[in-house]
């Protein structure tokens, strides 16, 4: 072989090396990051407010516990739009007819299984007036509602302070991976990857509102209090350094 070829081979198998050392060097210096997991939180007033009523009805005839039932959601919703409601702020969320078997006693001596039918009519309500909640409960429980379930104290429009929770989320994350630089004696360079893992809100639900019969009857409208609802974002974020 000549020292020509032989001069060539030995610079192409430099150059190799270099190159390689290069990728080595490079993949190595990828892999030099910081991990860190960014959160944020947001506690906020509602601005909405849905109250989950229901009206139900019990009889030996499933026609007497729906027509019953009929008459009674109807009386509930003339009081709601007396009111002040509109149509679009009250939906029937659910409808059920269901069966069940009762043991009742014929005398002293004799028991006989009765059937009876029940008609439950669930129904929201959507109001922005959250001071008038507890007149809104008070209304529909004297105009026939015997079941109040759960009010849900909301946001119109979360999307706005959920992405100021992710701005804050990713804030965060900055902050602590500097905090870890500071210790390690390194310097973060730039940012790697940022990936949102959640952010979501969290209504405030009142559940098990509990109406006296001196309630009921007018002596003192049903408090009703709302807290405060919470916005929450993470972030998991890859800082080069």
């Amino acid at each position: 072989m000549s020292t020509k070829k032989m001069y060539y081979i030995f610079c192409y198998l430099l150059a190799m090396t270099l190159l390689f050392n290069i990728a080595v060097c490079a993949a190595v210096e990828e892999h030099r990051t910081i991990q860190t997991y960014g959160e944020a939180e947001i506690a906020t007033q509602p601005d909405l407010a849905k109250i989950s009523i229901s009206i139900e009805t019990h009889s030996k005839s499933a026609n007497e516990a729906v027509e019953e039932n009929a008459r009674l959601a109807n009386s509930v919703l003339r009081e709601l739009y007396e009111f002040g409601l509109l149509e679009e702020d009250i939906k029937t969320s659910s409808y059920r007819l269901n069966s069940y078997r009762k043991w009742e006693k014929e005398d002293s001596q004799n028991e006989q299984e009765q059937v009876y039918f029940q008609a439950i009519n669930e129904i929201i309500i959507h109001t922005i007036q959250l001071d008038e909640a507890g007149n809104i409960i008070d209304l529909a429980v004297k105009a026939g509602a015997n079941n109040i379930n759960y009010i849900d104290f909301e946001l119109r429009d979360p999307q706005g302070l959920m992405l100021q929770a992710l701005t804050m989320a990713t804030e965060h994350a900055r902050s602590k991976a500097d905090a870890i630089a500071l210790g390690a004696d390194v310097k973060i360079k730039q940012l790697h990857s940022v990936k949102e893992e959640r952010s979501s809100y969290t209504p405030y639900r009142s559940q098990n509102v509990m109406l006296s019969r001196e309630m009921v009857l007018g002596a003192a409208p049903t408090p009703i209090s709302p807290d405060e609802v919470i916005i929450r974002a993470t972030v998991i974020a890859e800082f080069i350094f």
